[in-house]
């Protein structure tokens, strides 16, 4: 039986909010809490990788509507000001 570690299983349960699913040509993001969903097809490849797109957005949505946090919950962009 493999060991897993106590912090990946912690990561994998505090920070995974979402399900993945292959479609054709691109990928379906579900929420773990209801039915909302994306798929990276819903997404601008001039913008960025559409996954990251994708995974970014099912995160927002999940923080602002589902997860309790103790402060604030403050989004950070790495694009240029």
């Amino acid at each position: 039986m493999t060991k897993r570690l106590p912090w990946l299983q912690d990561y994998n349960e505090d920070v995974r909010y979402y399900t993945t699913k292959s479609l054709n040509g691109g990928t379906t993001f579900k929420c773990s809490y209801c039915e909302h969903s994306v798929t990276t097809l819903d997404f601008d490849s001039t913008k960025g990788n559409r996954r990251t797109q994708a995974a970014t957005a099912i995160n927002e949505h999940a923080a602002l509507l589902h997860v309790r946090t103790q402060g604030p919950v403050r989004l950070i962009s790495r694009s240029a000001l």
